[in-house]
């Protein structure tokens, strides 16, 4: 996936690829709120939407914005919304995986 870092400093483009991502109205929602709070904990990333997976890719904490450097209290912020959204909405099945010092987290929507 090549990651666009403009994009990931404008979190209206990301809104942008999962308002229109043609996935239920219910999980535009709650990935919506999902964006909001990485984007509040200041949190560079990525979003990339295939069919019902949904991959979110953590880049970097503002405002040092170095690939791999994340701040613990932003990454626990965004898992306990995670954590939250899996524990009420059953069709969701989450795990996260380091890769290239990238935090990614993989949502698998259960149709």
């Amino acid at each position: 996936m090549d990651i666009d870092i403009e994009q990931c400093r404008e979190n209206d483009k990301i809104k942008n690829i999962i308002s229109t991502s043609g996935l239920p109205i219910k999980h535009i929602k709650l990935l919506l709120r999902l964006s909001d709070t990485i984007y509040i904990n200041a949190i560079n990333y990525n979003v990339l939407v295939n069919e019902n997976q949904v991959i979110i890719l953590l880049i970097s904490s503002k405002p040092d914005n170095i690939t791999g450097i994340l701040h613990t209290y932003s990454i626990t912020n965004v898992l306990y919304k995670i954590r939250d959204m899996e524990k009420e909405h059953d069709d969701l099945n989450t795990y996260c995986e380091v890769e290239d010092n990238i935090f990614k987290i993989i949502i698998n929507i259960n149709p």
